[in-house]
């Protein structure tokens, strides 16, 4: 058994987590409720929250006289978050709009988030008495908000004084979507990092996750952004061969090889946000260092001009990668709109250690062979992502009124029609007969299935399983649509609540970190639940920990020169003695409550 270290609860608010995170009572709900995200133009503005916790709480009517109100997430608190570098709080105070994210990457690496609209709709009813309208049925029940994936990553911005000061950036996917930042102010993401298993030490987990970094870095110019994303777009990558395919395209695409930018132009290889997202995660099988580059494209001079590329960007200098320089190639690219921040130099390409191994390897190197041509993280079935669906948003296992929810649950399936075809790329154009007759007897035998009342979320599941069974032979051509990459993947397996519907992978898990919300609506920080900090000093043992890693971080955007790798020793003592110098502190070289409240501040 592979033991996850996992270090905050994913259902409950930890005041002595070292990295900042908000209770809901600190929440400005009334300044919240005045923030608008980019649904507002469609006309979606929901109703005043009352109770930030209410955000993830949607109303189902399940019978007449019978509504419950389901929780369909669970967050442990809220983090701060702004586009602009300085933002004013309740209280009037201004704050860093980046610092609060910066130290949650600076532990983690990078976040993976979805972007949710459930403030759009809060407030709205989901009737199961009848068909819920197409919106609210695609967005709401088979989305649960989830409308968009990306990364948040570690950047780096020069202040007004010009100093360099720690910042964040966002990979959204192929593409400027929110110009490479966070988004609108009223936009609120669930937030997942990375945990791996006992035996991958810090230095290799945050070297996969820079590695992951530049991949992104690399693909993001070249990777299109179908317009049938979320819905009849499956992916392509759906084992580690496909995988080693689109890479290595990817790698000679930066290296102006037509025929790869091609492949990457093909509709079939186009890739929406989530799927993005995905093939990134998998990349911790082929490290961005020379063994792992090596390794696809078994060419030494080829793997040279990608670490070339790699090191001009991180000098400052235009490459392939933010200028091609020529219009005709320009042309052949056929390129989106790449990264705002990747392009203005803010988001860099990690250098990863050459000995830093795939993580199959590692995982084999420590008694956990994993499965041939397998994916370190999964994609969803389309049984999986209806399952998953009634069973958040329909709870059988939780619900108050089991009987009035199995009903419920019937019934729903029963309005999936327009929605399987959509999922099925079976709802664009003029259908061929024969598929608009597949669909039709295979409504028709979902309706005979699902008519009865199911004792059981087993038994509920084994007729969805029988029924997914039988898709591929009654939709004609459905048969190569079977793996999707929702942007809703992140936060379902980021939960953590004992689905074992959800797919299985291997290597890591995403665990739910928080929620990122403006941080111009979380009060003064004054405020907080006080942390039960300890003194940092150095002991034989020498202390460890994330708290210790969190100061040295705060000392090194301080200027000084430190290595941040939680652990507390002479070196460390020397700088916080240097540190207590410099604010004119009693110098002790042990960071107690004065010198941890200096290191804290946001100024």
């Amino acid at each position: 058994m592979i033991n996850y270290t996992v270090l905050a609860s994913s259902t409950s608010y930890d005041p002595a987590m070292p990295v900042p995170l908000h209770s809901p009572d600190e929440i400005d709900v009334e300044r919240f409720n005045t923030r608008l995200g980019d649904a507002h133009e469609l006309g979606w503005v929901g109703q005043p929250l009352s109770d930030i916790r209410d955000l993830f709480v949607k109303q189902v009517v399940l019978a007449d006289g019978v509504t419950e109100a389901i929780a369909t997430l669970q967050v442990p608190g809220f983090i701060g978050v702004a586009d602009a570098e300085k933002v004013i709080d309740p209280s009037g105070q201004t704050v860093s709009g980046h610092e609060e994210l910066a130290q949650v990457l600076e532990r983690d690496g990078l976040l993976i988030c979805t972007f949710q609209w459930d403030k759009e709709r809060y407030g709205t009813a989901y009737d199961t008495r009848q068909p819920l309208s197409e919106h609210l049925f695609k967005e709401g029940f088979i989305k649960n908000e989830a409308h968009h994936a990306g990364a948040l990553v570690p950047a780096q911005r020069r202040d007004t004084a010009g100093a360099v000061r720690p910042a964040f950036a966002a990979h959204n996917e192929p593409g400027s979507y929110h110009a490479g930042m966070y988004g609108d102010d009223g936009f609120v993401t669930v937030a997942q990092r990375l945990v791996f298993p006992d035996f991958v030490t810090r230095e290799q987990a945050r070297g996969y996750t820079d590695s992951i970094i530049c991949w992104m870095g690399f693909l993001n110019p070249f990777v299109k952004f179908p317009n049938d994303y979320n819905g009849g777009d499956p992916t392509k990558v759906i084992d580690a061969a496909a995988l080693r395919i689109f890479l290595r395209n990817g790698l000679l695409a930066a290296l102006g090889d037509r025929t790869a930018i091609a492949f990457l132009n093909d509709p079939l290889n186009m890739t929406y946000c989530a799927e993005y997202m995905y093939v990134a995660l998998n990349t911790v099988l082929f490290p961005f260092n020379r063994v792992g580059l090596m390794d696809l494209l078994g060419n030494e001079s080829q793997v040279a001009q990608i670490l070339e590329i790699q090191a001009k960007h991180n000098q400052g200098k235009p490459t392939i990668l933010t200028h091609a320089g020529d219009a005709a190639y320009e042309a052949a690219l056929r390129r989106t709109p790449s990264n705002p921040q990747f392009d203005a130099f803010n988001i860099g390409l990690p250098v990863v250690p050459d000995t830093l191994p795939s993580l199959a390897q590692l995982m084999t190197d420590n008694g956990h062979p994993v499965a041939a041509n397998s994916l370190p993280f999964p994609c969803f079935t389309i049984s999986q992502i209806l399952r998953r669906a009634f069973r958040v948003l329909l709870p059988r296992h939780k619900t108050q009124y089991p009987h009035a929810m199995a009903a419920a649950q019937s019934r729903m399936f029963q309005y999936l029609g327009a929605a399987l075809s959509q999922q099925l790329g079976l709802d664009r154009g003029t259908l061929e007969p024969e598929k608009m007759k597949g669909v039709q007897q295979f409504m028709a035998l979902v309706a005979q299935q699902l008519s009865q009342t199911f004792e059981s979320d087993e038994a509920f599941d084994a007729t969805i399983d029988q029924l997914m069974a039988q898709a591929d032979a009654m939709l004609v051509g459905a048969g190569d649509r079977t793996y999707f990459v929702p942007p809703r993947i992140y936060t379902d397996l980021g939960q953590q609540d004992g689905d074992e519907n959800l797919p299985q992978g291997w290597g890591f898990q995403l665990e739910t970190v928080g929620a990122t919300i403006a941080r111009q609506v979380i009060g003064d920080l004054s405020q907080r639940v006080p942390i039960a900090w300890r003194d940092i000093k150095v002991e034989s043992p020498m202390m460890r920990g994330d708290d210790v890693k969190l100061f040295q971080g705060a000392m090194i955007r301080a200027g000084i020169m430190l290595k941040a790798d939680g652990i507390f020793g002479p070196a460390s003592s020397k700088a916080v003695q240097i540190y207590q110098e410099q604010k004119q502190l009693s110098v002790t070289g042990v960071i107690d409550a004065a010198t941890r409240a200096a290191l804290l501040s946001p100024a």
